[in-house]
């Protein structure tokens, strides 16, 4: 978020203001280093798109979950019934999406990754339509997480050092 002067990225900032909500209009888009949001969720729940790792899916696949309504048959139709408003293009490869966990930090153990590789963490499919970019990508709001724990850090050797000083100035020494 910063150049290399120091000062902040006016160009960066202004990007991600404008492609915020900003919707997805084709498979070709999708990056595994964004995150994305589902138009017709209200919550603040982030996905990230994973490639290469599940077989893909077509918008007009026939649906096999539990139908709401007889006239739901596809993918396409079962985003149309939850998002009226939109129109998915059925011969579209779906997005492979799972959910973003945050970071658990924690300096004194091994990196998170190696945990979530362990978790058998549900993917679900969505078409490219009800997708909208959220507003950081992956490593800014990492970074942004990581921030308040590392302030809390610093202040914390900050007070560990005034007391340090402390004790070395007014604590006397006696010899034996």
């Amino acid at each position: 978020m910063l150049i290399e002067s120091g000062d902040i990225d006016c160009l960066r900032m202004a990007t991600i203001c404008y492609r915020e909500n900003k919707l997805i209009q084709h498979p070709s888009e999708l990056n595994d280093n964004e995150l994305y949001r589902i138009s017709y969720l209200s919550g603040k729940q982030l996905f990230m798109n994973i490639f290469d790792e599940v077989p893909l899916k077509r918008a007009g696949d026939k649906w096999q979950h539990k139908k709401l309504l007889e006239t739901i048959e596809t993918y396409a139709d079962h985003f149309e019934y939850k998002d009226p408003g939109i129109h998915i293009q059925r011969d579209l490869v779906m997005a492979t999406m799972k959910d973003f966990r945050k970071l658990r930090i924690n300096y004194l153990k091994d990196s998170p990754l190696k945990k979530d590789k362990e978790l058998n963490i549900k993917t679900d499919y969505y078409p490219v339509e009800v997708l909208r970019y959220a507003p950081l990508n992956q490593t800014d709001l990492q970074l942004i997480y990581k921030l308040p724990s590392l302030l809390v850090r610093i202040s914390q050797l900050y007070y560990i050092e005034q007391l340090r000083y402390l004790l070395a100035t007014n604590i006397q020494s006696y010899s034996v």
